[in-house]
């Protein structure tokens, strides 16, 4: 699957507490489980910021978190996304 959203966004599988999403507009997100106490959420994981609390966090120019935005065409194996 491939979609937009800035180069420092990470889609890698090393979130061992969150799995693959897909957000309305065919952009991928990370549902991130319940930890003790907690409630679960819909998050983005930034290279250089760490956990973003917004499953639209940097998926456009409009939604940038920082001054940093860079767009480019992301591409998520579809099979690491839960049905």
């Amino acid at each position: 699957m491939k979609f937009a959203a800035c180069k420092y966004l990470d889609f890698s599988d090393n979130y061992y507490n969150a799995t693959k999403q897909v957000l309305g507009g065919g952009k991928v997100f990370w549902f991130r489980k319940a930890v003790i106490g907690g409630t679960p959420s819909m998050v983005q994981f930034c290279k250089k910021r760490g956990r973003l609390n917004s499953p639209e966090a940097c998926t456009s120019e409009h939604y940038a978190k920082c001054s940093d935005y860079v767009e480019i065409e992301h591409e998520v194996d579809d099979s690491t996304i839960p049905l």
